[in-house]
Protein backbone atom coordinates (compact mmCIF):
# COMPACT_ATOMS: atom_id res chain seq x y z
CA UNK A 1 0.00 0.00 0.00
CA UNK A 2 1.34 3.41 -0.96
CA UNK A 3 2.05 5.70 2.00
CA UNK A 4 4.51 8.19 0.48
CA UNK A 5 4.65 10.24 -2.71
CA UNK A 6 8.01 11.47 -4.01
CA UNK A 7 8.24 15.02 -5.35
CA UNK A 8 10.25 15.59 -8.53
CA UNK A 9 13.24 17.04 -6.69
CA UNK A 10 13.35 14.00 -4.40
CA UNK A 11 13.33 11.67 -7.43
CA UNK A 12 16.16 13.63 -9.03
CA UNK A 13 18.15 13.57 -5.78
CA UNK A 14 17.54 9.82 -5.45
CA UNK A 15 18.52 9.07 -9.03
CA UNK A 16 21.63 11.25 -8.87
CA UNK A 17 22.45 9.93 -5.39
CA UNK A 18 22.79 13.51 -4.18
CA UNK A 19 21.72 12.57 -0.65
CA UNK A 20 22.84 9.35 1.03
CA UNK A 21 20.09 9.81 3.63
CA UNK A 22 17.41 10.00 0.93
CA UNK A 23 18.76 6.95 -0.89
CA UNK A 24 18.81 4.93 2.35
CA UNK A 25 15.24 5.93 3.23
CA UNK A 26 13.87 5.11 -0.24
CA UNK A 27 15.68 1.77 -0.42
CA UNK A 28 14.63 0.96 3.15
CA UNK A 29 10.91 1.27 2.41
CA UNK A 30 8.85 -1.73 1.36
CA UNK A 31 8.40 -2.13 -2.39
CA UNK A 32 5.16 -0.48 -3.45
CA UNK A 33 4.97 1.84 -0.43
CA UNK A 34 6.37 4.82 -2.36
CA UNK A 35 4.56 6.16 -5.41
CA UNK A 36 5.11 8.82 -8.03
CA UNK A 37 2.52 11.23 -9.34
CA UNK A 38 1.85 11.25 -13.07
CA UNK A 39 2.73 14.96 -12.73
CA UNK A 40 6.22 13.94 -11.57
CA UNK A 41 6.46 11.59 -14.57
CA UNK A 42 5.59 14.55 -16.82
CA UNK A 43 8.28 16.72 -15.22
CA UNK A 44 10.88 13.96 -15.60
CA UNK A 45 10.00 13.44 -19.27
CA UNK A 46 10.16 17.18 -19.91
CA UNK A 47 13.59 17.39 -18.29
CA UNK A 48 14.88 14.47 -20.35
CA UNK A 49 13.49 15.83 -23.63
CA UNK A 50 15.06 19.26 -23.18
CA UNK A 51 18.44 17.85 -22.13
CA UNK A 52 21.59 17.47 -24.21
CA UNK A 53 21.52 13.67 -23.70
CA UNK A 54 17.92 12.93 -24.62
CA UNK A 55 18.16 9.16 -25.24
CA UNK A 56 20.23 8.50 -22.12
CA UNK A 57 17.92 10.57 -19.94
CA UNK A 58 14.75 9.05 -21.43
CA UNK A 59 16.11 5.60 -20.58
CA UNK A 60 16.85 6.80 -17.04
CA UNK A 61 13.27 8.07 -16.72
CA UNK A 62 11.94 4.76 -18.07
CA UNK A 63 13.92 2.85 -15.44
CA UNK A 64 12.78 5.16 -12.63
CA UNK A 65 9.13 4.89 -13.62
CA UNK A 66 9.41 1.10 -13.76
CA UNK A 67 10.51 1.02 -10.10
CA UNK A 68 7.57 2.93 -8.59
CA UNK A 69 3.78 2.78 -8.89
CA UNK A 70 2.56 5.78 -10.91
CA UNK A 71 -0.58 7.46 -9.59
CA UNK A 72 -2.75 8.99 -12.29
CA UNK A 73 -4.03 12.47 -11.45
CA UNK A 74 -7.80 12.07 -11.07
CA UNK A 75 -10.87 14.25 -10.54
CA UNK A 76 -10.63 14.21 -6.74
CA UNK A 77 -6.94 15.17 -6.93
CA UNK A 78 -7.94 18.07 -9.20
CA UNK A 79 -10.61 19.22 -6.75
CA UNK A 80 -8.23 19.21 -3.79
CA UNK A 81 -5.56 20.99 -5.85
CA UNK A 82 -8.19 23.62 -6.71
CA UNK A 83 -9.00 24.06 -3.02
CA UNK A 84 -5.31 24.49 -2.23
CA UNK A 85 -4.82 27.02 -5.01
CA UNK A 86 -7.83 29.06 -3.88
CA UNK A 87 -6.64 29.05 -0.26
CA UNK A 88 -3.09 30.07 -1.19
CA UNK A 89 -4.32 32.76 -3.59
CA UNK A 90 -6.50 34.23 -0.84
CA UNK A 91 -3.41 34.48 1.37
CA UNK A 92 -1.19 35.80 -1.44
CA UNK A 93 1.21 32.85 -1.04
CA UNK A 94 0.97 30.79 -4.24
CA UNK A 95 3.20 27.87 -5.11
CA UNK A 96 4.31 26.62 -8.53
CA UNK A 97 1.64 24.99 -10.71
CA UNK A 98 3.19 21.51 -10.80
CA UNK A 99 3.94 21.59 -7.07
CA UNK A 100 0.31 22.56 -6.56
CA UNK A 101 -0.90 19.50 -8.48
CA UNK A 102 1.49 17.16 -6.65
CA UNK A 103 0.46 18.62 -3.28
CA UNK A 104 -3.21 18.24 -4.22
CA UNK A 105 -2.73 14.61 -5.12
CA UNK A 106 -0.80 13.80 -1.93
CA UNK A 107 -3.35 15.58 0.25
CA UNK A 108 -6.36 14.08 -1.53
CA UNK A 109 -5.01 10.58 -0.99
CA UNK A 110 -3.70 11.07 2.53
CA UNK A 111 -0.10 10.42 1.46
CA UNK A 112 3.06 11.90 2.95
CA UNK A 113 4.89 14.02 0.38
CA UNK A 114 8.65 13.50 0.36
CA UNK A 115 10.41 16.62 -0.91
CA UNK A 116 13.57 18.67 -0.56
CA UNK A 117 11.37 21.76 -1.04
CA UNK A 118 9.62 21.94 2.31
CA UNK A 119 9.69 25.74 2.29
CA UNK A 120 7.20 25.98 -0.57
CA UNK A 121 5.09 22.93 0.29
CA UNK A 122 4.77 23.95 3.96
CA UNK A 123 2.36 26.69 2.80
CA UNK A 124 -0.23 23.97 2.11
CA UNK A 125 -2.37 23.39 5.20
CA UNK A 126 -2.61 19.83 6.50
CA UNK A 127 -0.19 18.44 3.92
CA UNK A 128 2.00 15.75 5.45
CA UNK A 129 5.61 16.53 4.52
CA UNK A 130 8.95 14.85 5.06
CA UNK A 131 12.42 15.82 3.86
CA UNK A 132 14.46 12.63 3.59
CA UNK A 133 17.57 14.44 2.33
CA UNK A 134 18.54 15.46 5.87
Amino acid sequence: MISHLLDTNAVISFTGRKSDALVRRVLGKAKGSIGLSSVVAFELYFGALKSARIEYNLETVRLILADFPILDFDQNDAFVAGEIRAALAAKGTPIGPYDLLIAGQAKARGLTLVTNNTREFSRVENLQLEDWSL
